[in-house]
């Protein structure tokens, strides 16, 4: 399932002010099997300041897990999976001014005729970190994981985004919805730090709940823009995801890698929806690995890119969801043969696809 967003035109290579995004049904399969259809939540936190967000974070696994998994019961008495967390660190400090000499902003400050004047810009940042386990009543170990989100996003005067920026999260999704809340929402100006936990909490349930949980989520991925590449991203639009990497492959490169670096992002971009498009494990991790392979390179054609960063995390973690399902790795070839790779020739944007 896709859904293309124009919002006008630009030209050159990058993401532009005028911006192009595409919307993908992202299906991840559970990291574990779950022994049974029962479970409980246990939620502690190593500071006392925390103790009030343990309760919330504890409601909200919950609820998610449930929201994935109808089969699932939440049985305090007699559970066959017991998910124990505990909060080791909630950090949002006080918005930062970025382009001006005033004082820090407080959140829901109004300045007066006698304050400094407003910032053009600040920057907001958070931090939530939460260690993660599941067990059997037993005790034998089901799953485990430390889970680091953050927040850090620029905003402007007026308390709108000045770019997609950083939110990221460690081996995250790239844009998880705040719980209740539309995309469109979280475009707007946090008004608390109670908001930006908020935004926090909800990316630590996402990213538990896809270890436990079969889940379904649409995430919306922005692309490089310019002649050429807006040409190609035509197939996207149509969902003819082999054409458009196929057309990407074989388009002659830019001479300059910074520019050549869009290129190979939305061939990732494109190698990714075919990873979700996939009908098994094995052909969605190949996808998946491709898309990494891409992203990868862009990266390094392109360090100074932000918006290249949060491919990389998105697709860290769907590997790490599809690499359990899919068989094993076949025997290395004899004789000193190599396996014939589909991507050999990427570097170059002039070989022939064997899509």
């Amino acid at each position: 399932m896709c859904l293309l967003s124009w919002v006008g035109l630009a030209n050159g290579q990058g993401f532009g002010k005028f911006k192009k995004t595409i919307t993908l049904e992202r299906k991840l399969p559970a990291v574990v099997r779950l022994p049974g259809d029962t479970f409980n939540v246990k939620v502690t936190a190593s500071e006392a300041k925390n103790a009030a967000i343990a309760g919330e974070l504890r409601a909200v696994v919950e609820t998610e897990l449930g929201r994935y998994n109808a089969r699932l019961l939440l049985s305090p008495k007699n559970p066959a999976t017991v998910i124990s967390l505990r909060i080791l660190n909630v950090d949002v400090p006080q918005p930062v001014p970025i382009t001006s000499s005033t004082t820090p902003l407080s959140y829901g400050k109004k300045n007066t005729a006698s304050e400094p004047p407003r910032p053009d810009a600040y920057k907001v940042t958070g931090r939530f970190e939460v260690a993660y386990q599941a067990r059997t009543p037993s005790g034998k170990f089901i799953d485990a994981n430390n889970i680091d989100a953050r927040f850090a996003q620029e905003y402007n005067s007026q308390g709108t985004k000045i770019d997609e920026g950083v939110d990221a999260v460690k081996k995250g999704f790239s844009r998880i919805k705040h719980l209740g809340k539309s995309s469109d929402d979280e475009a707007e100006e946090p008004q608390s730090v109670e908001d930006v936990e908020q935004i926090l909490m909800s990316k630590v349930t996402a990213l538990i709940a896809a270890r436990l949980v079969s889940t379904n989520e649409t995430v919306e991925i922005p692309l490089a823009r310019g002649s050429a590449l807006d040409d190609a991203n035509k197939y996207a639009e149509a969902q003819q995801w082999s054409k458009w990497a196929e057309t990407l492959e074989t388009m002659q490169p830019w001479p300059d890698e910074k520019e050549d670096a869009y290129r190979f992002y939305n061939l990732g971009v494109a190698y990714e929806a075919l990873g979700y498009a996939a009908q098994t494990p094995d052909d969605a991790k190949r996808d998946l690995e491709d898309a990494a392979a891409d992203y990868g390179k862009a990266t390094e054609m392109n360090p100074a890119e932000k918006r290249f960063l949060p491919a990389q995390d998105r697709i860290e973690l769907a590997l790490e969801h599809y690499e359990k399902l899919a068989s094993p790795p076949p025997p290395a070839p004899k004789n000193g043969s190599k396996a014939k790779s589909r991507k050999a020739s990427k570097s170059t944007g002039t070989g022939t696809s064997e899509l």
